[in-house]
């Protein structure tokens, strides 16, 4: 019988999980990049125009097609559970990513910036390959990608309070994977896998300008 306790662990461990989706961790990584950088300068308007373009591009169009995806009994559940379920999504978000880089191109908005989300395509196309044998965490890999870009924002002196700012990030990966473990949804392996490859891929891409 589970106990009061357990049901409160239980419950912010799915609320950690939800909060940080692999659909929102675009658009946060998108606010430490306007608000943490020296982008923090720029207009506001247009800090927040950037802001819901790559919020609409990469968490609105993914999850009303996971919504329509679930009323079609294509998909079980929203945190897409079932492996065999996940190519489709996948390869949305695949598109979305490619999209909102495009879209900074044209805000002509730092080429770091849309070289991260080139790399997140990166990051879901492996994970679509992975997938189709194994179910490699997507959650951490959303986070895993977020701490690659932010580390190679601070080694290059482009992070503002670095230190700081790693350690809530590295922290955060922590409490995702645990979340996630606890759960159930993935192995240790499945979620230290996601978080390693996201975050090697992200920052290999960002070393490349």
């Amino acid at each position: 019988m589970e106990t009061t306790e357990n049901r409160y662990v239980t419950k912010a461990a799915h609320i950690i999980s939800d909060v940080f989706s692999p659909i929102m961790m675009p658009t946060y990584a998108m606010a430490v990049a306007l608000w943490l950088t020296i982008m923090v300068y720029l207009p506001l308007p247009a800090r927040l125009k950037a802001l819901f373009g790559v919020f609409a591009i990469t968490a609105v169009i993914p999850f009303l097609f996971i919504v329509i995806m679930i009323r079609l009994g294509k998909i079980s559940d929203a945190s897409i559970s079932d492996r065999s379920q996940r190519p489709a999504p996948y390869s949305v978000a695949i598109v979305c990513y490619v999209g909102a880089a495009l879209m900074l191109i044209s805000m002509r908005a730092p080429v770091w910036l849309s070289t991260f989300y080139f790399g997140a395509a990166a990051v879901s196309l492996l994970s679509l390959i992975i997938t189709r044998w194994w179910k490699i965490s997507a959650h951490a890999g959303a986070v895993g990608g977020v701490a690659g870009g932010m580390y190679w924002l601070a080694c290059h002196g482009l992070l503002m309070n670095p230190v700081l700012w790693l350690c809530i990030v590295i922290a955060l990966t922590g409490l995702l994977c645990w979340s996630r473990l606890y759960l159930g949804r993935h192995t240790v392996l499945q979620v230290i896998a996601g978080a390693v490859m996201a975050f090697l891929v992200e920052y290999g891409m960002l070393c490349l300008i």
